[in-house]
């Protein structure tokens, strides 16, 4: 094969989810490189692949990087997986590519599953547009933080999310969007026991939280629109809210700038989020 990195999509969960062209080229590369080898090795055992094998993760990928390009620049092919979906997507992998490119080295994709496109594809948005933020961060702060952001830019966001922080990430969900909110929950694409739930953010959180042996796997959270609508009055709130929250907590100044200027405790709520944000 020529000398390239070849970033190959691999099963989000059914093995038999993978394109000819991606078995191909791994029977054909001299090296594929992937994140956990005893993940890929099950991968590549049924389909009888036997290649030498590289393993690069997010604590070793700019090291490892030069040494995967010096192996293409000897001519080797190389083909890069991650243990499930599109590499490089929520995934390391972007600095090995970037380092391809700022090399003049060729990166060919081969195509195939992605976990975000399929459940997008199956929650029934016709809104057509759509933003990715991929895994929140771990810190309970900063993941608040992102959704705010996503409350505020007024878009369809999709997520991923761990079995541990599903339920957790659904309560900051009702907290900023408020409880009547639509939310999509895909979990476990492809497998045995995937489901797919459209409703309120509020009903989901009951559901899983009177059904512990469904909150399993691997989930992609999809928000709808916020629909915000900045009105006429609102600097005046958040001057207001500058003031008060000085004086008193948070939410009791929620109440009161809410009562003075006759608003939706939510949306009062969410301005003053941003306010102590900034």
């Amino acid at each position: 094969m020529e000398s390239s990195l070849y970033i190959v999509a691999t099963p989000i969960g059914n093995l038999n989810d993978i394109s000819m062209r991606a078995i191909e080229t791994l029977k054909t590369v001299d090296y594929i490189v992937c994140e956990d080898t005893r993940h890929s090795k099950k991968l590549l055992n049924f389909y009888g692949i036997n290649k030498k094998l590289i393993a690069i993760h997010q604590h070793n990928e700019k090291n490892k990087a030069n040494e995967i390009l010096h192996l293409c620049e000897k001519g080797h092919s190389i083909a890069y997986i991650s243990d499930a979906g599109t590499p490089a997507i929520s995934d390391p992998g972007a600095f090995l590519v970037n380092s391809f490119l700022e090399a003049k080295q060729k990166v060919i994709s081969i195509p195939g599953a992605s976990a975000m496109v399929s459940a997008f594809s199956i929650a029934g948005i016709i809104d057509h547009h759509f933003q990715f933020y991929g895994f929140l961060p771990n810190s309970q702060k900063k993941a608040k933080e992102q959704l705010l952001e996503v409350y505020k830019s007024n878009k369809t966001t999709i997520i991923y999310e761990s079995p541990n922080r599903v339920i957790s990430t659904m309560h900051e969900i009702l907290n900023i969007f408020g409880e009547q909110h639509t939310i999509v929950i895909a979990r476990e694409l492809t497998k045995m026991y995937e489901s797919v739930k459209k409703d309120s953010v509020n009903t989901l959180i009951q559901f899983y939280e009177k059904n512990s042996e469904q909150v399993k796997g691997e989930f992609v959270l999809i928000i709808t629109p916020s629909n915000l609508q900045l009105e006429e009055g609102e600097e005046k709130i958040l001057n207001a809210l500058k003031i008060i929250l000085q004086e008193l907590p948070l939410s009791q100044s929620v109440r009161l700038v809410a009562a003075i200027f006759n608003k939706n405790k939510k949306e009062v709520y969410n301005l003053a989020l941003r306010l102590k944000n900034d």
